[in-house]
């Protein structure tokens, strides 16, 4: 599967497929905004409207029939990434059967995603969190998901139950490796010998996976 991060060139003036629905390529348009507003604010905090056309393909004109700003661009960015990232980990949960397979299989979720899609990742992790806990809105999503781990847990009548501190523990845990690997993948594209970057990061996701579901079953079980 083609990573999010990866754009496709865009379609010169007039070139787009006629043959596509309007709503489909309105749709297509403003995914691409998407992963292009991603990618400038992993290249910079800040990000112009410059950077972001340049990066989509697209012209001035098209990315403010869409955002107002590049703040407004951001908001949409980050809300759009947060729902991915919450049905990853839903998805991994539905996968599990055993607390044990669902810390696992949530740590493969969530580093996966980081390494597959760096830039959104980043971007979810950089802003602040609305509410108490988790210092990044990603990180509040994975702690989030282990919690309902242990809520599954105390409705089939485990008593000893790890408390939130332990949770927000495994949370951190898991934004630090998150951050880490989707740091090192921004700066890895692009570079020469890519395909042996490719290679070696996904070894390093490996490792991270193993000590996130390790660190996880030594605090929550």
């Amino acid at each position: 599967m083609r990573p999010r991060d990866a754009l496709l060139p865009a379609p010169g003036r007039g070139q787009y497929d006629r043959r596509l629905p309007r709503q489909q390529r309105l749709a297509e348009q403003r995914e691409r905004l998407i992963a292009a507003t991603a990618l400038a604010s992993a290249q910079d905090a800040l990000p112009s409207v410059a950077s972001i056309v340049e990066l989509a393909g697209v012209g001035r004109n098209t990315f403010y029939e869409y955002f107002d700003d590049v703040k407004h661009a951001l908001e949409a960015t980050e809300t759009a990434v947060l729902r991915r990232i919450e049905q990853a980990l839903r998805d991994a949960e539905a996968m599990s059967r055993t607390p044990v397979e669902r810390w696992r299989s949530l740590a493969r979720a969530w580093l996966g995603f980081a390494e597959t899609e760096p830039a959104p990742m980043l971007l979810t992790l950089r802003i602040e969190a609305r509410s108490e806990g988790a210092s990044s809105r990603g990180a509040a999503l994975l702690d989030a998901a282990f919690m309902r781990s242990l809520e599954t847990l105390r409705s089939a009548g485990v008593t000893a139950v790890a408390g939130a501190e332990r949770v927000l523990a495994v949370a951190s845990v898991g934004e630090a490796f998150a951050r880490g690997l989707a740091r090192a993948r921004v700066s890895a594209q692009g570079r020469e010998n890519n395909a042996f970057r490719a290679v070696d990061g996904a070894w390093e996701r490996d490792r991270l996976e193993r000590s996130l579901a390790d660190v996880a079953v030594r605090l929550l079980r």
